[in-house]
């Protein structure tokens, strides 16, 4: 039986990455990060994604006290750490991502857009235009399955979203 290694290198020295007992560990230096963050297992893709440095989307992360929640984890340094902010708009503020819905994080009952649109799940980069460009074209399912594009369409004077056939 052989080693099995993620298809992303190491953030710090370039070298492998391989899966052990205990997570995720380079072969030439210190660096490491457990399978488990915040009682959430990261899958060997995910792994992947985190140490390319994209920033995605986790649902399921939770305290030791229960409380669940959702977060970016992001590298940082030799480590990684989870980050719930998606963006500081202006003339918004501190955007982030909770179990449902994004939200404004000094007024979360002001700005409230969901996740999901029609069995699409919004990403970061999609949120981030939308908020700065006003609309952002999704791909989501209509009731019988079928594939169709809507616009999302942010009113920023109201401070509210609407989905649009397109």
């Amino acid at each position: 039986m052989g080693k099995s290694y993620l298809s992303s290198s190491c953030p710090v020295c370039g070298e492998r990455i391989v899966m052990n007992s205990h997570g995720y560990q380079c072969e030439c230096c210190s660096f490491n990060f457990s399978y488990y963050i915040c009682n959430r297992y990261i899958d060997k893709r995910e792994a992947e994604i985190i140490l390319t440095g994209e920033r995605i989307i986790l649902d399921g992360f939770s305290t030791n006290s229960g409380h669940v929640f959702s977060s970016i984890p992001v590298l940082d340094g030799n480590s990684i750490r989870l980050d719930n902010t998606i963006d500081y708009i202006s003339g918004i503020g501190r955007i982030v991502v909770g179990n449902k819905s994004f939200t404004n994080s000094e007024q979360p009952h002001k700005l409230r857009i969901q996740r999901i649109y029609n069995g699409h799940r919004l990403t970061i980069s999609e949120i981030k235009i939308l908020l700065n460009e006003g609309t952002v074209l999704i791909d989501t399912l209509d009731e019988e399955g079928n594939e169709t594009k809507n616009i999302l369409q942010y009113m920023k004077n109201k401070q509210k979203v609407s989905f649009h056939k397109y």
